[in-house]
């Protein structure tokens, strides 16, 4: 900061590492500002520190994004044990109150009394609880460990972030392509995801009827996971035998994380597998979201709608059933199921042969391509201007 009469980035980087690694309700953002010219805009932050001839003004509660909210100042003129002080406390208080998934702007416009309130708590020690707040956040600072670098040298953790569970083995799930001199994924096609790469084997493609487990009979479900009811796959009529399936091992019953999934290899397609310990279930779906084609279903976040178990795709928060693999929020999406048993510790799942389900969910057939995603934006300018 050229007009800085603080050090803000040394007091910025100490905040950085006091604070690295504690799990909140939702995601937190800091900033420090070297002068009221607050280029750091530290006023949009959760909390904000803005240098003063005299110290730092406290700001919290600020939220930039598509709901903006201008920070409130909790305090002015402070030195910066006393704003690390005021900072421990309010958020342990924010922690220990705030519902998950609750940004700090909205918990505190949702809490009785306000800014007022929080002044009270955090400054006053109206509750008595200060203290307390303090050790706990000194707790949490001591016993901070980098879990990346834990990852990195412990073999049994690195096993943990395997793209899939039973091989050896990766792939990409999106091509990537260069654009100056940098490689970054391709871009998601305009208007919807197209259709997939390659035609299916049409002695294969009979695949595109087997009924999902719990299904009612109706409908279809074609490489996209739109939904049919018109009686053809393709355009032919469906053929409603019954493929032969066979139960498959896909690995160790402790190889699937806890109210979690991971995903397995099977021929050229993926599958995520859920341990729903908390109900004591086991559920099966492809792993790509059909919504924009991203193999993540795996990631997924496992819950219920109602009593219905469901998972919830990482990237857009499409919602699917577990037992029918219907959309629950858009129901022109689902995806396919497949039963899961446990026998002495190994999972197993029903599928049909490789050679079919690849003819449907073959990883190459629906990964998004360069082609699909269009010219670059930037492509006209990287000639130069022209005219």
């Amino acid at each position: 900061c050229r007009y800085g009469v603080q050090d803000s980035v040394g007091f910025a980087i100490r905040i950085e590492e006091r604070y690295r690694g504690i799990r909140a309700p939702h995601k937190i953002k800091f900033a420090v500002s070297g002068c009221v010219r607050e280029c750091a805009e530290a006023q949009c932050k959760d909390v904000g520190l803005i240098a003063t001839e005299n110290g730092y003004n406290l700001y919290v509660c600020g939220n930039g994004g598509a709901k903006p909210r201008h920070a409130d100042l909790l305090a002015v003129d402070l030195d910066e044990a006393t704003a690390v002080r005021y900072i421990d406390r309010f958020l342990m208080y924010y922690i220990y109150t705030a519902d998950k998934l609750t940004r700090t702007a909205t918990w505190l416009e949702q809490s009785e009394g306000g800014l007022e309130h929080l002044k009270a708590v955090v400054i006053d020690d109206k509750l008595g609880i200060c203290d307390e707040l303090e050790q706990r956040m000194q707790h949490l600072v001591d016993t901070y460990k980098c879990e990346w670098k834990e990852v990195v040298e412990n073999p049994d953790k690195r096993r943990l972030f395997r793209q899939f569970t039973n091989v050896e083995e990766n792939e990409p799930a999106i091509e990537f392509v260069d654009e100056r001199g940098q490689r970054r994924p391709a871009d998601w096609p305009k208007g919807g995801v197209p259709a997939p790469n390659q035609e299916p084997d049409q002695e294969l493609v009979q695949l595109q009827t087997f009924e999902r487990p719990h299904s009612n009979g109706n409908g279809s479900v074609n490489g996209n996971g739109k939904i049919s009811d018109n009686g053809k796959v393709n355009g032919k009529p469906r053929d409603t035998g019954r493929l032969k399936q066979h139960w498959v091992n896909v690995g160790r019953a402790t190889d699937f994380p806890a109210d979690g999934g991971a995903a397995i290899k099977y021929g050229d397609v993926q599958i995520a597998v859920y341990n729903f310990a908390s109900r004591g279930e086991w559920y099966a779906c492809q792993n790509m979201c059909p919504h924009m084609n991203a193999f993540v279903l795996s990631r997924g976040i496992v819950g219920t709608a109602g009593d219905e178990p469901k998972v919830a795709c990482p990237l857009h928060k499409r919602t699917f059933s577990l037992k029918t693999g219907q959309g629950l929020a858009d129901e022109s999406y689902s995806v396919k199921v497949f039963p899961v048993r446990v026998e002495d510790g190994d999972v197993y799942l029903e599928l049909p042969p490789a050679a079919q389900l690849n003819a449907l969910l073959a990883t190459s057939r629906h990964c998004i391509k360069a082609p699909q995603a269009g010219a670059s934006p930037c492509a006209p300018c990287v000639g130069g201007v022209q005219g």
